[in-house]
């Protein structure tokens, strides 16, 4: 009889970070005993809605034979892997990572009535290069709220269109998705990214 381990098990909340470390070969995105990245300038995302989901696609493309019924065999041609979310705060300062065609501003416009003058601000319009930049989803495993699973895109681009619901009968919130991109200088096997869970 197969013996179940139940601490194999993950259940718990993913956060989202931005701008974190890319780590050098053979290594992993440091973090500490909360789960928060230690080098660089990472940046919470703030609340979420649901599953952060990491997706991982080889793309697979089999070989045939006229004389044979099946396919004969399989190769890779290419991958595809992303972290996808819903989240609720709707902070400007942290929006323009999602807006990846907007300009990010703020100011005091006297125009304004008193005492709500100063403002922030995303405006768009116009071809711009694409930001990229390095994500994770850090998720404490609820047998060791200590431990984590992380998983990191190395580089990655925010590809959703962001829709802004505003309604009175529930809290605004809007959907990303981080694409990873590959980096080639980094050897065959950890050009996109890099899951990993702390024993």
């Amino acid at each position: 009889m197969p013996n179940v381990d139940a601490t194999k098990i993950h259940q718990g909340p993913g956060k989202l970070w931005l701008n974190v470390t890319v780590p050098s070969a053979g290594s992993r995105l440091v973090i500490d005993a909360t789960g928060t990245p230690t080098a660089g300038t990472p940046l919470f995302a703030g609340a979420t809605e649901g599953a952060a989901t990491l997706a991982l696609s080889p793309k697979l493309e089999e070989i045939n034979a006229d004389q044979i019924s099946g396919p004969i065999d399989v190769v890779m041609t290419g991958e595809a892997a992303s972290i996808e979310l819903t989240l609720k705060e709707s902070d400007l300062a942290k929006l323009k990572y999602y807006i990846v065609h907007g300009t990010y501003t703020t100011g005091t416009d006297t125009n304004l009535p008193a005492g709500s003058q100063n403002f922030e601000e995303i405006s768009f319009g116009g071809t711009l290069a694409i930001p990229k930049t390095s994500v994770a989803v850090i998720s404490p495993q609820r047998d060791a709220p200590s431990k984590f699973v992380v998983s990191q895109l190395y580089q990655a681009y925010q590809a959703d269109a962001v829709q802004l619901p505003f309604q009175r009968g529930k809290e605004t919130t809007y959907k990303v998705k981080f694409e990873g991109l590959a980096d080639p200088s980094r050897a065959v096997g950890d050009q996109v990214g890099k899951i990993y869970r702390q024993t």
